[in-house]
């Protein structure tokens, strides 16, 4: 809670440096200068957008904030717990609906007509990309809950017998029922970029929880008698479950794929990719301005890139952040990416019957730093506020200290 204040009082405070006017031979933009020329009233700052910067610091202060809020909200592990599976069950209805009216209706959104990527199921969001990110999160969730019900059910037909009276088994049997239409939902969106960062997510999270359990086979057992069909079986399971995944891929994940395979490396993106790193060079270390991507990226924009598209956000996360808040960006983001890998570190070394919390929280924090760097989910403030929901209660069954209301 109080990095999350911290990082609030570090972009307000970088937000007024900013915009506070200065004489222009400090570290006011030079473009202010030819400004000056036409109207001598007017005063330099470092940003080029000062007068839409306070409205756009906002947009950090929302997702901080609501993050210190579901941290005040579920403070234990019950309530933690009850949000996840919440954001699990939720997110799966929502696949499903996603899944309907893009079958049903192709051509709206919600209540109102589509105008953008037609083809593909972008769900409750206006750009696949930032549905990929949703979509993936909760494919996350409920893959570990499954996982978590299941518990070690064992591979005989007894062990299988006796897991199948347990009354967890409806519990996994729900949470597949998600974790499937989750996953089609995230092939039909046809985000490159998103498939591949759930993807190394979901490696992620089974390799935690492989580790996990192969740890916990050793504790108590003999030095002399060392065994390896524990391991063995664990990495089995792993495959297999990859290799699942793969064939889904193969099967519901054709168009994206196939967007793949003719687009390559031809996107728009790559194209103006030097523009933008010319601009974040140009504007570091003080930033243009938390408001002027939009106004002021146009003048790097090459004109072979073609005029098609108005830029309104870079697709990359880190390199607008960059561009716009200058070095304050690299500090914040180092400081809120240290912090959460520190607290969920510290959850999978004292958390046991609760673990999942810390390796889904792991997990997610991969899959969207992987993302960001080619698409700009976390940009969009709706997308942020839900990231900032699912990490604060997976923060608080991380920190919480074992048997503190444990639900597991």
């Amino acid at each position: 809670m109080v990095s999350a204040l911290v990082l609030i009082i570090m972009a307000f405070a970088w937000v007024a440096l900013q915009v506070t006017p200065l004489p222009s031979v400090l570290f006011a933009q030079p473009a202010w200068q030819d400004v000056a020329g036409i109207s001598p009233s007017v005063s330099a700052s470092i940003s080029l957008t000062p007068g839409d910067d306070w409205p756009s610091a906002l947009r950090i202060a929302l997702p901080l904030g609501i993050f210190v809020l579901a941290l005040l909200l579920f403070d234990t592990d019950d309530r933690a717990v009850g949000a996840v599976k919440a954001l699990a069950v939720s997110g799966g209805i929502v696949s499903v609906l996603s899944i309907l009216q893009f079958e049903i209706a192709p051509g709206a959104l919600l209540f109102w007509p589509k105008i953008a990527y037609l083809d593909s199921l972008t769900g409750f969001f206006v750009n696949r990309n930032t549905a990929a990110t949703y979509f993936g999160l909760i494919l996350l969730l409920n893959l570990a809950l499954l996982l978590h019900a299941l518990g070690d059910p064992g591979i005989g037909f007894a062990d299988l017998r006796r897991w199948w009276y347990r009354d967890s088994k409806w519990r996994a049997l729900g949470y597949g029922l998600w974790f499937s239409t989750s996953l089609i939902a995230l092939m039909l969106t046809k985000s490159r970029a998103g498939l591949l960062s759930c993807l190394v997510a979901i490696t992620c999270l089974l390799v935690l929880r492989l580790f996990r359990r192969s740890k916990r086979q050793r504790v108590g057992r003999p030095f002399s008698a060392p065994r390896i069909a524990p391991w063995l079986k664990r990495s089995l399971q792993l495959v297999a479950i990859l290799l699942i995944l793969l064939f889904v891929l193969q099967i519901f994940g054709g168009r994206t794929l196939l967007r793949a395979e003719t687009q390559g490396v031809g996107d728009s993106r790559y194209c103006v990719m030097p523009g933008i790193l010319s601009a974040v060079a140009n504007q570091f270390p003080w930033g243009a301005g938390l408001a002027s991507f939009e106004d002021v990226f146009p003048g790097y924009r090459d004109p072979a890139c073609g005029l098609y598209g108005i830029w309104s956000r870079a697709h990359n996360f880190y390199l607008e952040g960059i561009f716009t808040f200058g070095l304050m960006f690299v500090m914040m983001a180092m400081v809120a990416f240290l912090m959460l890998l520190r607290f969920f570190w510290i959850g999978l070394r004292q958390r046991r019957g609760l673990r999942f919390g810390p390796e889904i929280g792991l997990s997610a924090l991969l899959l969207v730093a992987i993302h960001s760097a080619f698409d700009f989910s976390l940009q969009i403030s709706g997308m942020a506020v839900i990231v900032a929901v699912l990490l604060a209660p997976l923060v608080t069954i991380s920190l919480n200290p074992p048997g503190k209301s444990s639900s597991a």
